[in-house]
């Protein structure tokens, strides 16, 4: 199974990954973890890939592809592979699309991971890491039993100084510009699932499980068929076409349950019934913090108003007091 899995920071696509890894028993490739692991190998592309960082640039596309395609030539990665935090544009997703085309291994899917930005916000505001062991906490979703102190092993929490509003603000603001049009792209090749990503860890589990069920038996069915690399694309497409909304999956005889829970408006109904009572809870929460908030500075506006009213009659008195002292200086 080749995957690509896409989403805005904090939208969990590190935890499903972990799911996948273990589902299908393929490696996850994370480029950033390529890059290191090539320089400190000092292989060919990774001093290329040094020369360009230490000249405080951005490592091309090439350098970037080159060392994917060299990952997925390594027998763990034979059955299939999850790409993860690549691509991150349309030049990235072309390259990567032409080079896996040459291996004759193209994508099987690409798992949107969907989650409402006020929520993404939310998790990764009140993101706490344990420095011991590394379980993670949320203050809103998920807080401690005790303030400060993991609930496994009794290590600190901490909260990364990254994780305030207007750097994950700006950072959601990139993902939207950059990244989002990518969901245009694999939607007109026929091979993204939008995954509603909100509910518990379990909840969307299922609903990757769902996503990929019908096309994984697709794979099953045809793999006798493909004895060559020409002949695994060609048998793809039906596959990866049936699992969008368009007119050919309309016009297709009986289609299965299991291959329309796949369909993205099918998962635009299911978002309306996933919001739990807990989440409606923390929702409210939060709004009347932001309620209160917002009283909070309207007082403070008044205060301050009072405050330079207040300087101002000071200073007056102040001017009255001082002609008063010069008409008594006169008079002496």
């Amino acid at each position: 199974m080749r995957l690509v899995l896409i989403g805005a920071p904090g939208s969990g696509k590190g935890t499903q990954a972990k799911f996948l890894i273990e589902k299908y028993n393929i490696p996850q490739i994370s480029t950033g973890d390529l890059l290191r692991a090539a320089v400190a190998a000092q292989t060919p592309l990774g001093r290329q890939a040094k020369a360009v960082m230490d000249a405080g640039q951005l490592v091309p596309n090439d350098i970037v592809i080159g060392m994917i395609r060299e990952r997925i030539m390594r027998p763990d990665a034979e059955n299939g592979f999850i790409m993860d935090g690549f691509p991150r544009n349309l030049e990235q997703a072309e390259a990567l699309d032409n080079m896996l085309a040459n291996l004759g291994r193209p994508i099987d899917a690409v798992l949107q991971i969907n989650v409402d930005f006020d929520l993404l916000m939310q998790r990764m505001v009140g993101r706490l890491t344990c420095l011991s062991c590394g379980t993670l906490f949320n203050s809103f979703t998920n807080p401690p039993a005790i303030d400060s102190q993991c609930d496994n092993c009794g290590g600190s929490l901490h909260h990364r100084s990254d994780d305030n509003e207007e750097t994950i603000d700006r950072r959601l603001r990139v993902y939207e510009t950059h990244t989002q049009p990518l969901a245009t792209y694999y939607s007109q090749k026929g091979n993204l699932h939008v995954i509603d990503g909100q509910g518990t860890v379990e909840e969307i589990k299922k609903r990757i499980k769902s996503a990929l069920r019908g096309m994984r038996s697709s794979r099953i069915k045809l793999q006798p068929m493909a004895q060559a690399p020409a002949a695994k694309a060609t048998s793809g497409k039906p596959e990866i076409i049936r699992t969008q909304v368009s007119d050919k999956q309309k016009a297709a005889p009986k289609p299965k349950k299991r291959e329309a829970a796949a369909v993205n408006p099918v998962v635009k109904k299911r978002r309306k019934k996933t919001l739990t009572a807990a989440e409606t809870a923390y929702r409210q929460k939060l709004k009347a913090l932001q309620d209160e908030l917002k009283s909070v500075k309207t007082e403070l506006r008044e205060v301050t108003r009072a405050e330079r009213q207040l300087v101002r009659e000071v200073q007056k008195n102040e001017a009255e007091l001082a002609k008063l002292a010069k008409k008594q200086a006169s008079l002496k």
